[in-house]
């Protein structure tokens, strides 16, 4: 469930939960700063008081982060296409058929 949550300088938490709302995300980008909003499409309540969150972030530290993320992404990938199954079936294969006599199937 899309949800975000915020701690302000004097430590107070404010939440916004989206529930099962349909969410529109809009991200802009200038030459510093990159804005990404995400609200809840067809909120029926006042305009002030509709859920939205709204995120304004050095560009620098964002694409640092998306960089960050993408190269744990790789190494997770990398690590569980070293342990697919399919890997270890076609070794027992390979071991199987180099012990057993061929049948000229």
């Amino acid at each position: 469930m899309p949800h975000a949550i915020v701690r302000d300088g004097n430590g107070c938490r404010h939440e916004v939960d989206f529930a099962d709302a349909e969410i529109r995300i809009e991200v802009y980008s200038s030459d510093g700063t990159v804005e990404i909003i995400v609200e809840a499409v067809n909120d029926l309540a006042p305009s002030d008081r509709r859920r939205f969150a709204l995120l304004n972030i050095p560009k620098q530290l964002f694409s640092s982060a998306l960089g960050k993320a993408a190269q744990r992404r790789e190494r997770q990938d990398r690590s569980e296409r070293r342990r697919r199954p399919t890997r270890t079936r076609d070794r027992a294969r390979s071991v199987v058929r180099r012990f057993l006599p061929s049948r000229g199937v």
